[in-house]
């Protein structure tokens, strides 16, 4: 039934995109597609979770706590971010979404990202479900959007569905 749920949210979305897709402006060419909307997402791939959706916090506007979570972070322009954590500490369940600016700051904001993955295995998981969640850990780039996923037993589910974005 999860499956089933999560597909038709990826098929949605991908039709929801697809019919806002044709309507460039005409400013500011390059390379970098136009990137899907991150919060979006998050928000339909949790309620697409229902009751099984674990409680999360919207640490997007905590700018200290990001700051001491991403240190070297608030260096770079990102046009969107995502920035969803577990309300407990023994639920290792993250989902941090960012896009770039700059095609050249990706490789360091997925460095940034990598640096919270280390120290959460190293000392920030205090439990062994929880450090082995982070051990899981996916960084995912597409384009100039930098993902940062841990989602437990949701994990395959979560990236599936970002990477369906982006097909």
């Amino acid at each position: 039934m999860k499956k089933l749920l999560s597909a038709l949210l990826a098929m949605t979305l991908m039709l929801t995109l697809a019919a806002c897709g044709g309507n460039g402006d005409g400013s500011g060419g390059g390379d970098a597609a136009q990137a899907p909307d991150l919060q979006a997402f998050y928000e339909d791939f949790m309620a697409g979770l229902g009751e099984e959706a674990p409680a999360m916090m919207d640490m997007s506007q905590d700018t200290a706590t990001l700051e001491s979570i991403f240190p070297g972070l608030e260096d770079y322009e990102l046009k969107q971010s995502v920035f969803q954590m577990a309300m407990i500490s023994a639920v290792a369940y993250e989902i941090d979404l960012v896009e770039c600016a700059n095609e050249s700051d990706v490789e360091a904001v997925k460095g940034i990202f990598q640096s919270r993955i280390d120290s959460q295995i190293e000392s920030g998981a205090f439990y062994p479900a929880t450090v082995e969640a982070w051990q899981n850990a996916e960084l995912i780039v597409n384009g100039n959007v930098v993902a940062l996923i841990v989602a437990g037993e949701d994990q395959a589910q979560v990236v599936e569905a970002f990477n369906d974005l982006f097909a």
